[in-house]
């Protein structure tokens, strides 16, 4: 077990781990643990770790350090105890040592410095490519999306060349248009000429690199050809950058979606291969008009695979309409179905209903089981006849609409019983697809989580650091009775008690979803992250056609390797 302390500032808290042997509290910023308060001298107090023991210490504090009403000295304390130093309260606190380790960061790593590469040598060379990769790259990137022009491209890619990958020399020039401008005029001016140069020291026997493409030409000077070559397919993608920038510049950044275009998949998208196939499969019944029925546990995530099949139609244009038809009983439900005129009640007025506002657009039917025989008729025939009418109206509307239910019960079983029309199920279950419950998905808990984290801090103004590796434990080893909803509330939860720069531990989950973990009812990290390289493993497998030498490459491993991780998890082509 790890020690940390928890200092309560105002509305702020701080958490800080304590290291072994002295961490000196005061409100300097030098110290291990800085409180920012007046009350707290400047080195105020000292929590010594000393193996088993905890030994407090005050370092001549002008407000002095209490447990409780009584002022102390120098005294050994147990995890646990409250101290104040001046008015700040100080709580020492133990937690499992995971909890100190980062699981998933949130934040995103620190820039690296090119100032700090050597200028030569392969390992230099290696750590340079580094830098303008993880660095240089996702910063032009940017520029270039935030609509930047040619020149300041030019200027950010030589730049970046020749700063970052330390080369000798770096020209990007560009061409004359063949627009008949004068030569001298203010036209050629702009269209011709050096946009980007930079050169060091004069070297002998400069070895250059040079790519055309239009009317700008790149140019780069190298110490030894055999760096010229390698850096010609970099060189060739910053010149595409630079070309796009006049594109980026003049057009609007709204681009058309393409009809046949088809949306991502759902964020975070799933990393198991039982998910990853129900939504290829949905993306391919999305195309046509036959009716869907999607069934699963509750908090499954029905209604977003409905979104994501509307979205991927040629009815995307139109309309989603969602109604529960559990959440109503039968008179306000089929009101809130089809509608009802005016009058037909005291106080009523008309309006239209689901199937006239999902008109050439997608009625999402969710637990489509909970509702009367009566009422399953008249869905019945407005699929039928593509109308309906409103309650107490005597004019057809239309409804030219696709249906996508969803229901958490079991037809075939409802059928039987009688309570479920048999018609109606042949008519919405065209294609019919039952999602896995979360306990059985369980690698995709740690990237649910961190979603939903940093959707939830992003919400709250927070950056919080991550997760830390004994939360993403108890997570995992969690059964999650209501699935994905359930563990997008707990998130939510926790987040209400994690300050800025803090983990997500478990000391933030609910005492239930932990004692459950304590007591070996789910996996391991360890057993998780098999389950996740087997998934992988077989993906690929699937995707190369039972081909073991194509999902090596696929996987960019070794067939070697490949053969040993199929023995080791029991994999077989």
């Amino acid at each position: 077990m790890a020690l940390r302390i928890v200092a309560q500032i105002g509305d702020q808290t701080l958490r800080s781990p304590l290291q072994k042997g002295e961490n000196v509290l005061g409100s300097d910023s030098g110290c291990h643990v800085c409180l920012v308060s007046d009350t707290v001298s400047r080195r105020h107090a000292v929590i010594r770790v000393l193996g088993d023991r905890v030994e407090v210490e005050d370092l001549g504090s002008q407000n002095g350090t209490y447990i409780g009403p009584r002022r102390v000295l120098r005294e050994t304390v147990s995890p646990g105890t409250l101290l104040t130093l001046g008015m700040v309260p100080v709580r020492i606190e133990e937690v499992q040592d995971r909890d100190l380790e980062v699981g998933i960061s949130l934040q995103e790593p620190p820039a690296l410095k090119p100032k700090d590469i050597a200028p030569k040598g392969s390992t230099a060379t290696l750590k340079a490519l580094d830098v303008f990769t993880l660095h240089d790259i996702p910063l032009l990137v940017r520029k270039l999306r935030a609509g930047a022009g040619r020149t300041q491209m030019a200027a950010a890619v030589g730049s970046a060349f020749f700063h970052t990958l330390h080369c000798s020399s770096v020209e990007i020039s560009a061409q004359a248009s063949s627009s008949g401008a004068k030569k001298g005029s203010p036209t050629q001016d702009m269209n011709e000429g050096v946009l980007f140069q930079a050169s060091r020291e004069k070297e002998s026997d400069l070895s250059y690199a040079e790519n055309h493409d239009g009317d700008v030409t790149m140019r780069i000077g190298f110490s030894t050809s055999s760096s010229a070559r390698t850096y010609q397919p970099l060189i060739r993608a910053a010149l595409d950058l630079i070309l796009l920038a006049d594109n980026v510049a003049t057009t609007p950044l709204r681009i058309s979606k393409p009809v046949s275009a088809a949306p991502p998949f759902p964020e975070p998208a799933s990393i198991v291969t039982s998910v990853i196939q129900i939504y290829e499969e949905a993306l391919q019944v999305a195309r046509g008009e036959v009716s869907v029925l999607i069934r699963g546990e509750s908090g499954t995530g029905k209604e977003v695979l409905a979104r994501y099949i509307h979205a991927a139609s040629r009815r995307a244009e139109g309309p989603f309409v969602p109604l529960n038809c559990a959440a109503l009983p039968r008179d306000l439900l089929e009101s809130e179905l089809f509608g009802i005129e005016r009058g037909v009640a005291t106080g009523v007025e008309q309006r239209a209903g689901k199937f006239e506002a999902a008109n050439e657009g997608t009625l999402f039917l969710d637990e489509i089981a909970d509702m009367t025989l009566e009422t399953q008729a008249r869905i019945l025939r407005a699929l039928q006849e593509r109308e309906v009418y409103r309650l107490g109206g005597h004019q057809p509307r239309p409804a030219r609409v696709r249906v996508l239910a969803a229901t958490n019960r079991d037809l075939n079983e409802l059928i039987r019983q009688g309570n479920f029309r048999s018609d109606l199920y042949h008519r919405i279950a065209t294609w019919s697809v039952e999602l896995p419950p979360l306990r059985n998905r369980r690698a995709d808990i740690p990237n649910l989580a961190a979603h939903f984290l940093s959707r939830e801090a992003a919400s709250r103004g927070l950056r919080i650091a991550g997760i830390s590796r004994a939360a993403i434990e108890v997570l995992t080893g969690h059964s999650w009775p209501g699935n994905i909803r359930e563990l997008e509330n707990e998130i939510s939860k926790a987040v209400l008690f994690i300050h800025d720069g803090e983990l997500l531990d478990t000391g933030r989950l609910n005492p239930e979803i932990i004692s459950q973990t304590n007591g070996k009812t789910g996996p391991s990290l360890k057993e998780v992250l098999e389950h996740v390289e087997k998934e992988q493993i077989r993906l690929a497998l699937s995707e190369s056609k039972q081909n073991v030498s194509a999902a090596a490459k696929k996987l960019d491993i070794g067939l070697v390797t490949l053969y040993r991780r199929m023995k080791a998890l029991g994999i077989r082509s």
